[in-house]
């Protein structure tokens, strides 16, 4: 039978099992029913045995890494990639901001949403749902025949992909605590081998050779294939918090709707402003009352479920496990504000400081995407085997900080460097992540697993959109001011006549962004004021991007210094697993809904 595949060959009834688990009677359970028993530490017994995790398990877990392909590869990543192109042959580049603004607002909201209503309802419909969320976005935005239209697609897909994340609790509860690296690699393995690594160069060898629907064409065979093989293989708890006698309609009726609509709507308000900061003409007005008026409604959300309701969706208890889950809030916020920055302005300043050629930028940004395999994949595997976790989160931050302060020294003279130094200075924020959701995870009750979950992914999300609008700004600002005299400085010291400067600045911007022929209308642009001017433009752009690589050392010594206050779970990185699925489909085995979390050794129930 698979249960004795997952207790191991040779189990003698000594050391603690699967069937550990929230028994109130057994000290070495990292997850309980009680949040001050999650708060201590306790040793793994010397002569557990070791798990063997049923095929059954390995499928269920394989189709919940896969559902994040259509969700985030190929419904984020590749239409991001050619996001001007896309505008352009739609007619409309204004608005091409949206396309992944819609899907990281939509993505932000849905995240604690689905991670909350998966602990009641359990995670196998919920899941299912944002698979076909994914699948009825990415045919939306493939029939598109407007840039808006396609966001609308996007927003869809970004909304499916936060609930989708209920895999990450999802796959950590199946899988014995030391082997949640692996499992939680296994999504960022899925996520860049290869649509994620090579999402710039795919996309555009997609748009020359077919066209850029073939990106939402990709998530649909994606889509469809995840949604069936969970269909088949999945089957967690259906009530991961053991309300027996209530029915769904009670359970419903119960939902803290108050707490969820304060909380959508004040992130849904706060997330738009930030984008809008994004744009190149925003209004400041709009930007300024949608960030400030959601903002407020964000907060009041939490106060309301902190205080109000019965069964909040937002438990105060949660949050006052400061080491155990809340420091990692902290530091996803900001850490994922240092990594969105890069992840934005790295391709613009790759344009801009070295090649104008896309081909040439796709290959140049190889190594930038290549960071998710090494810090969400490889890495986050050997977890159980480095352990001291806290270490490994202090140690990553100071990575962080260093290797993005430090691409300031290589713009715009070193290409070879400014590419190579993205892998490790990227890697470091899915490598935190991973860390925050393996460590966390086995401190909070499992019973509370999905909405700690999906704050996680929350915060992460929030700070990145905060981030992109802060260090965007930076950089806009500091090359707005300076870049008309920096060229007209160049161009007249390279002895151009100074009166025909409104003609040569536009010019000098075209060229450096690939239009050709941009200065056949220019007169006396000879090729000393070309170069001039282009040297100008890189070195106006370059010193830019360095402010913004400068503004971010404070904001990495915060998190730092915040990571010491992690409690390191590597004690509990052993072989517990928290719950087992209702059904097995290849042994046919199935158990009764009580039975799947909570069974002792002997086979009693627990009280």
């Amino acid at each position: 039978m698979e249960m004795d595949e997952i207790r191991g060959d040779g189990y003698d009834g000594k050391g603690p099992t699967i069937a550990h688990i929230n028994n109130p009677r057994d000290p070495e359970s990292p997850s309980t029913d009680s949040y001050q028993r999650a708060g201590k530490q306790f040793q793994m017994a010397p002569d557990a045995p070791e798990p063997r995790v049923s095929l059954s398990t390995i499928l269920a877990v394989f189709f919940m890494g896969l559902s994040y392909v259509p969700a985030i590869s190929a419904g984020l990543l590749l239409p991001t990639g050619i996001l001007q192109q896309i505008g352009q042959q739609l007619g409309d580049t204004d608005n091409i901001i949206w396309i992944p603004g819609g899907w990281s607002v939509a993505s932000a909201v849905a995240f604690s949403i689905a991670g909350g209503l998966s602990d009641v309802f359990g995670r196998r419909w919920v899941l299912m749902s944002g698979q076909l969320l994914t699948l009825v976005g990415a045919i939306v935005a493939c029939v598109a025949n407007s840039t808006l239209q396609v966001a609308a697609g996007t927003t869809i897909i970004g909304f499916g992909a936060g609930t989708i994340f209920v895999g990450y609790p999802g796959i950590s509860e199946l899988l014995p605590n030391k082997y949640r690296g692996i499992g939680l690699g296994w999504t960022e393995f899925c996520i860049n081998i290869p649509w994620g690594c090579l999402s710039v160069y795919l996309a555009t060898q997609l748009l020359i050779h077919a066209t850029w629907r073939w990106a939402f064409y990709i998530a649909i065979i994606y889509a469809v294939i995840c949604i069936a093989g969970t269909f088949v293989c999945y089957f967690p708890p259906s009530r991961p918090q053991h309300d027996y006698e209530k029915s769904r309609w009670q359970e419903f009726k119960e939902l803290d709707f108050i707490g969820l609509a304060l909380f959508t709507a004040g992130l849904c308000i706060f997330l738009v402003g930030m984008t809008d900061l994004g744009h190149a003409n925003f209004s400041v007005p709009l930007v300024a009352s949608t960030i400030s008026i959601g903002a407020v409604i964000f907060v009041v959300s939490f106060w309301y479920d902190f205080t109000v309701p019965k069964n909040p969706i937002f438990p105060f208890k949660l949050f006052a496990m400061f080491r155990q889950f809340t420091v990692h809030l902290i530091i996803l916020f900001i850490s994922g504000m240092v990594w969105q920055a890069v992840v934005t302005l790295a391709p613009q300043i790759t344009l801009y400081a070295f090649t104008n050629d896309p081909i040439q930028i796709g290959i140049i940004m190889i190594p930038s995407t290549m960071s998710g395999v090494l810090g969400g994949w490889i890495i986050p595997s050997f977890v159980h085997k480095i352990k001291h976790v806290r270490y490994q989160i202090i140690f990553a931050l100071v990575m962080q900080c260093a290797f993005t302060a430090s691409y300031a020294a290589v713009i715009p003279s070193n290409r070879m460097a400014w590419s190579a130094m993205q892998l490790f200075g990227q890697s470091c924020f899915t490598w935190v992540t991973t860390l925050a959701y393996v460590s966390s995870g086995l401190f909070v009750p499992v019973e509370e697993l999905g909405v700690s979950a999906g704050l996680l992914g929350t915060f992460r999300s929030a700070g990145g959109s905060v981030g992109n609008a802060i260090f965007s700004t930076i950089m806009t600002s500091v090359a707005n001011k300076n870049l008309g005299n920096n060229l007209a400085g160049a161009a007249i010291g390279a002895g151009f006549d100074p009166s025909n400067l409104s003609a040569l600045i536009p010019a000098v911007i075209e060229n450096a962004v690939g239009v050709p022929f941009a200065f056949d209308a220019v007169p006396g642009a000879t090729p000393a004021v070309i170069a001039a001017t282009g040297a100008a433009f890189k070195e106006t752009y370059a010193n830019a991007f360095r402010m913004v690589c400068y503004a971010t050392i404070p904001f990495c010594l915060v998190a730092t210094g915040v990571a010491f206050w992690v409690k390191d779970p590597s004690h509990l990185l052993n072989n517990h697993v928290a719950v087992q699925q209702e059904k097995e489909v290849l042994s046919g085995v199935q158990r009764r809904p009580e039975d799947v979390v909570g069974k002792r050794a002997d086979g009693s129930i627990n009280i």
